[in-house]
């Protein structure tokens, strides 16, 4: 795409010094997809004319139209009498160069920078008086494109005057890339665009509708499904990226049918490539070595480019710019075309040419001082690493690109060095590091080669405890077993003066491996109650108090023991393990403490985010979907657990990792999208979940709700029968089983199976006496009321919402609300029955919980309330939608359209559409007419009693 904004001034009623305004012709697909982006930059520079001004900072990769955005206001503004001054920030560099260019031809001089702080401050304020007396002859408009280009003293010149501009009529547009400028740059952008005169428009790729438009305006005809989506997905929905795709397209004849249909069932991707490598056979020999050399540097820096491909500096400039003016280097587009465009270019040269091409530029990045990582690049395309200096620079890479956070590329490094010395224990250590995060597989499979390569007893335990805490999901249970067994064994015969660590190490890894798994359970409870809880000084002895912790709770011991443990594990921010933290929280949520289970999560989420633990991660922010649900926070919990389940998809976890898709599952079932839970547990293998403790359970019991909500009640007491068995037959009495016992027990009496009930009630009272906290007191007296007849049933449901309240567990107070309603309609206290009904509206509406909201009020109509949101839920909608949600909540009540809403407010479309449906959700309603009677009843004064 041409650049299509050019340094110009426009200064209506004067005749020296002006510069027209020049303006190239705009083709017809320029604004496809920016029209929404368009009418806000409209709104802001009408604003800034009338003196209410704005800065509007276009941000977007490269290629997304941000320049014709920009070039169209331009000469919108010039129409209308506003002085424009433009500017683009790549070109000559130097302190102000960027500003010299953009204020000069108005006449404004711009001297060289100062060096002292003050007089830069001093010259700063004479250029903002000049732009002022400008704007006082006319609206001035500044348009600056490339603003991440520009030169740092221009950008902080920026930052003073858009802190100016809001009570002059001056508007300042700009644009940037998504890329790093430099720090100093970036510091200063980040402050501009924090400021509350600074809005920014983020331009992202082009959706499938808008791609169609273009191929059609492009090629003309339609073009069907599969033409559309090879175009969307190898261009990324990038304007300028689409359009070099199309051009080529065009060039090789590509055209509607008969029945003006565009028609290619496979991407003619080859064609394309042979158009690209034949366009580079034309080119002169120079052009062609010039092409090989900005690959494989992956940079078009003349320094390098030059001597690689043993060219001038002067040609190789011209050859790259033959080369960017013919789309032959691909620069700016995404990774998949990217690649493609460079293995069109490189296909041209033979492979050995190529080979001694990349050996060259190592040496080359080297010696010029380039980073390590630069060097690596070009080492690991080679066939063999067979030098030091090669093994030397790709380990000093993998370390560095590790502390970034970028695993994947460290683990490229290091698996070149495992194949040049596979028996190179270091090595594979730190590749099995790389590896776990992504692929676990690979990584048990190096850490297993490392254990059989030493024979150092200490390394082997630490080697046997990263493999059986990275194989625990993927059926690797007995090698890990064996593993640790064997590690035991090699530090009782070496006698080691201080294995406290790594056995408490091996302790931990062990119990948490066999913790999890329905065969080894109870005999890892067992194994725990035999070792003596550490104090907790060291990270080995809180990783096996967080075990101990989970293994004291499953097998019923006293809840302040399992307590104290819990809280000692996560003591210490700086250690946080998944799986020992985890089982921390675990019991922590159990106890009742669920507050103190989502500051470990909090912290945990973050520490994972940042390392780039996808795995830990995940299940970390699936644990604390399970805690937010408990608290009756579903919205939160969605989202984490919808998080948790992309994780799971991106790695091709679904089968090994299934406790996200459970937990989202339970979760949508709540917010009644029977349908989407049925679609979650759909990829899921009852037999791969059937060993695991937790998840089986888990998994049976949202299957049985799935059956109850279809009104299929025989699969729901059968699954629900099933749940039961398999926490029987683990032989533990785990309290945190108590929920599960409560919903055997409510499916088991509507069915009439009164023994299955009233077995169900004892097991949950029996666990609720073992483990004394108000939320498994709350579980057994629901369970009982479930079972029981006449007030003392209802008094059991009443007691149950009072302890549910006090953790709070929300969601089950509404159960237990619904539960006492009914329980007091059936004995004919209509009033009674009301007072409870109400309150489970509320607390449903404040959950999200829609199945348990329509229940609460069909019942409460059958006891003779009114359909209104009762007081309490009014109280919690008023404090439950964030300001930006009230917002667009009441332009939508008072019948505004989406689109208005977004031009109202300066927002994108997709935004208002993300707000309505959270503020539905929120406050309960299904349709626009129900938000706009919810918004009106709660302005009411009855609705604000």
């Amino acid at each position: 795409m041409k650049q299509l904004l050019r340094e110009h001034v426009s200064c209506p009623g004067r005749s020296e010094g002006v510069v027209a305004v020049n303006i190239e012709g705009r083709t017809a697909t320029d604004l496809i997809g920016r029209e929404s982006a368009l009418s806000i930059l409209r709104r802001h520079t009408a604003a800034a004319r009338t003196g209410s001004a704005r800065a509007v900072l276009l941000r977007g990769p490269g290629g997304t139209g941000k320049t014709a955005l920009l070039r169209r206001v331009a000469a919108q503004e010039t129409e209308l009498g506003s002085t424009v001054l433009t500017a683009v920030g790549r070109g000559e560099q130097g302190d102000l160069a960027v500003a010299r260019r953009l204020l000069a031809p108005a006449g404004i001089v711009v001297p060289e920078a100062p060096e002292a702080p003050g007089e830069l401050y001093s010259l700063f304020r004479t250029l903002w008086q000049d732009v002022s007396d400008l704007a006082d002859r006319a609206p001035l408009c500044l348009v600056l494109d490339d603003l991440d280009a520009c030169d740092a003293a221009t950008v902080r010149l920026l930052d003073f005057l858009v802190r100016r501009v809001p009570d002059r009529p001056v508007s300042v547009l700009m644009s940037r890339g998504t890329g790093p400028a430099g720090p100093a740059i970036d510091r200063v952008i980040a402050n501009l665009v924090a400021m509350w005169c600074c809005d920014v428009i983020d331009l992202g790729p082009l959706n499938r509708a808008q791609v169609v438009e273009f191929v059609s305006l492009v090629l003309g005809g339609a073009p069907d499904a599969a033409f559309v989506d090879a175009c969307h997905r190898l261009s990324g929905g990038n304007p300028r990226h689409l359009t070099s795709l199309l051009a080529d397209l065009r060039a090789r004849g590509v055209r509607p049918d008969d029945t003006g249909t565009l028609r290619i069932a496979v991407f003619p991707r080859d064609a394309v490539g042979a158009v690209v490598r034949a366009r580079l056979v034309e080119q002169p020999d120079h052009v062609r070595a010039v092409a090989a050399a900005v690959v494989v540097l992956g940079r078009m820096n003349p320094e390098f480019v030059g001597p690689l491909a043993g060219v001038a500096s002067r040609v190789v400039l011209d050859a790259i710019d033959t080369l960017q003016r013919e789309h032959l280097l691909g620069h700016g587009l995404p990774h998949p075309l990217r690649d493609w465009f460079r293995e069109c270019v490189l296909a041209v040269f033979d492979p050995a040419h190529l080979t001694a091409l990349r050996m060259r530029a190592a040496l080359l990045l080297d010696e010029g001082g380039r980073s390590v990582e630069d060097v690596a690049c070009q080492l690991v395309q080679l066939d063999r690493i067979d030098e030091a200096w090669m093994s030397h620079v790709l380990m000093e890479a993998a370390a560095t690109v590790s502390a970034r956070g970028a695993p994947e590329a460290a683990a490229q490094y290091l698996e070149r060095l495992v194949e040049r010395d596979p028996d190179n224990v270091e090595v594979r250590i730190g590749l099995a590091t790389q590896l776990s995060r992504k692929d676990p597989v690979s990584a048990s499979e190096h850490l297993a080669a490392a254990f059989h390569h030493t024979a150092d007893p200490a390394l082997r335990a630490g080697l046997a405890v990263k493999f059986a805490l990275t194989a625990r999901d993927w059926k690797m249970a007995h090698d890990a077993r064996s593993l640790l067994d064997a590690a035991r064994r090699d530090l009782d015969t070496a006698g080691l003066d201080r294995p406290t660590d790594l056995r408490a190490l091996l302790d931990a890894s062990g119990l948490a491996l066999d913790l999890s798994h329905s065969t080894t359970a109870a005999d890892a409870v067992t194994r725990a109650r035999a070792l003596e809880p550490p104090r907790g000084d060291t990270t080995a002895e809180r990783c096996l108090l967080g075990v101990l912790s989970e293994a004291t709770m499953r097998g019923g011991g006293p809840l302040g023991t399992a307590l104290d443990q819990a809280r000692r594990a996560v003591s210490d921010d700086l250690t946080l393990t998944d799986w020992s933290m985890l089982s921390a929280a675990t019991v922590l949520r159990c106890a009742g403490e669920p507050n103190e289970a989502l500051a470990v999560l909090d912290r945990a989420v973050e520490a994972f985010s940042l390392n780039g633990d996808e795995l830990a991660r995940c299940r970390t922010l699936t644990q604390r979907a399970t805690v937010l649900m408990s608290m009756g926070d579903l919205f939160r919990a969605e989202q984490d657990a919808h998080d948790a389940v992309l994780v799971v998809q991106d790695g091709s976890w679904q089968h090994e990792v299934p406790r996200p898709s459970i937990a989202l599952a339970w979760i949508a079932l709540q917010l009644g999208q029977v349908e989407r839970a049925e679609k979650l547990l759909g990829p899921l293998d009852p037999t791969d979940v059937s060993h695991r403790v937790s998840e089986h359970r888990e998994y049976l019991r949202v299957c049985g709700w799935i059956a109850y909500a279809r009104q299929d009640l025989d699969s729901a007491i059968e699954n629900m029968v099933s749940c039961g068995r398999v926490m029987r037959e683990t032989g533990l009495q785990d309290p945190s089983a108590v929920p599960l016992w409560v919903d055997l027990a409510f499916t088991a009496t509507l069915t009439g199976r009164d023994r299955d009930a009233q077995q169900a009630a004892r097991v949950a009272e029996e666990l609720a006496g073992c483990w004394n906290s108000a939320e498994t007191l709350a579980f057994s007296q629901l369970a009982r009321g479930f079972v029981a007849t006449g007030t003392a049933a209802a008094d059991l449901a009443t007691a149950a919402s009072r302890n549910f309240g006090s953790v709070p567990a929300l969601i089950q107070q509404t159960r237990a609300e619904v539960l006492a309603g009914r329980l007091w309609l059936g004995l004919g206290d209509e009033k009674a029955a009301r007072v409870h009904l109400r309150t489970a509206v509320g607390l449903a509406l404040r959950c999200g919980h829609r199945p348990l909201a329509d229940e609460a009020r069909e019942l409460l109509l059958g006891a003779g309330g009114r359909m209104r949101i009762p007081e309490q839920a009014e109280r919690v909608d008023l404090v439950g939608l964030t300001p930006s949600e009230r917002r667009v909540a009441e332009l939508a009540a008072a019948g505004a359209s989406n689109r208005q809403i977004a031009e109202r407010l300066f927002v994108a479309l997709r935004t208002v559409e993300v707000h309505l449906t959270r503020v539905y959700r929120k406050l309960g309603v299904a349709r626009r007419s129900d938000l706009s009677k919810a918004i009106q009843h709660r302005r009411s004064p009855a609705g604000s009693r």
